[in-house]
């Protein structure tokens, strides 16, 4: 199925480069869009994030046994798009884009007195996405999108010292293999062809698992008891993303303020359970985050490629912990200081 989908793909650019009068094939070759960007409130997105947040504690990734209901902590997202091919299509008023996106999310507790672990990192890699964008131009309407992942993987990891701190302590779930494949659509309104100039972007986005009979997690009999989680079949999480941009200053500033609605399944399972003891049981469910960046934007004046655009502001996050094998915790909060780089 896989191999298909990648003919296919190939099929495809070869038709639309076929047909285009702006753009042959070779002049389209790793070229960079101005658009298909991920927005400032994506929870997974294709750019590099730094943040230093004050985020909700709890015993099961709280390394130190501080006892603290909110610690300092530090996250990373470090993502990168790859340009595969892009041109324009016709008379110019549609265009095609064809990228490769990879991203690594690293959760370090660097505030902790005992030693600094890593409690959480998780990556995401697959196959080119294929964009779609037609220029209509008709009042509000600049312009709309259609992109398609076909196949994307992601795989989380808890950090060694905590892992060998779940196995000292007895825990009933070591560790849950949160490890999935699924293929991703977005319909997006006012792409930002212009990074300088105002503009109002909406987004809605879908995710389906490949293999839903297995769901989005799995407990191997090595890492505990697999009886204890309780899943369900939930094989899809949506998203609502917002992103409003100022017009650039003459000193190559703007302000940013983007928000995003997510709904995700809810792990089913307790990692607070030990060995031994009655068993707390918790059922998957559903559940939405809330995901909002506020902040300002440097362009580069002369240079438009990668990391030309720096941003920093305040990031804020209410809703299921986002990361790894902990996605079981709802209620889960951030707020604190954030670094973009494109």
């Amino acid at each position: 199925m896989k191999t298909f989908i990648c003919v296919l793909l190939c099929l495809c650019l070869g038709i639309v480069s076929a047909s285009a009068e702006s753009t042959r094939f070779g002049e389209g070759l790793f070229r960079c869009a101005e658009w298909g960007h991920s927005l400032y409130a994506d929870e997974h997105p294709n750019f590099v994030r730094m943040d230093v947040p004050y985020t909700s504690n709890r015993p099961i990734y709280d390394y130190g046994a501080s006892g603290e209901a909110y610690r300092w902590q530090t996250m990373g997202i470090f993502g990168m798009q790859l340009p595969l091919w892009y041109g324009q299509v016709g008379d110019s008023t549609m265009a095609i884009s064809v990228v490769s996106d990879m991203s690594a999310n690293l959760w370090m507790d660097l505030f902790g007195k005992k030693t600094s672990p890593i409690v959480d990192c998780d990556y995401r890699i697959g196959l080119p996405t294929v964009a779609f964008l037609h220029r209509i131009d008709k009042g509000f309407a600049r312009n709309y999108a259609l992109s398609w992942s076909p196949f994307k993987h992601e795989s989380t990891h808890i950090g060694d010292e905590l892992q060998i701190q779940h196995v000292e302590q007895e825990h009933a779930l070591k560790r849950v293999n949160v490890s999935y494949n699924y293929t991703e659509l977005t319909f997006t309104l006012n792409e930002a062809e212009d990074r300088r100039a105002e503009n109002h972007c909406f987004r809605v986005g879908l995710m389906l698992l490949w293999d839903w009979k297995e769901g989005w997690y799995h407990i191997y009999e090595e890492d505990g008891d697999a009886s204890l989680a309780q899943p369900r079949l939930s094989p899809w999480e949506a998203y609502l993303q917002y992103q409003y941009q100022s017009p650039t200053s003459k000193h190559g500033f703007q302000g940013i303020a983007s928000a995003e609605i997510r709904n995700r399944a809810l792990y089913g399972y307790d990692l607070s359970n030990r060995e031994g003891e009655t068993p707390l049981l918790q059922d998957e469910g559903r559940v939405f985050s809330y995901n909002v960046f506020i902040g300002a934007r440097y362009c580069a004046p002369r240079y438009h490629g990668i990391y030309s655009h720096w941003s920093l502001g305040i990031r804020a996050y209410h809703g299921n912990c986002p990361y790894g094998q902990f996605r079981n915790i709802k209620n889960f909060n951030q707020i604190g200081l954030c670094l973009i780089i494109e």
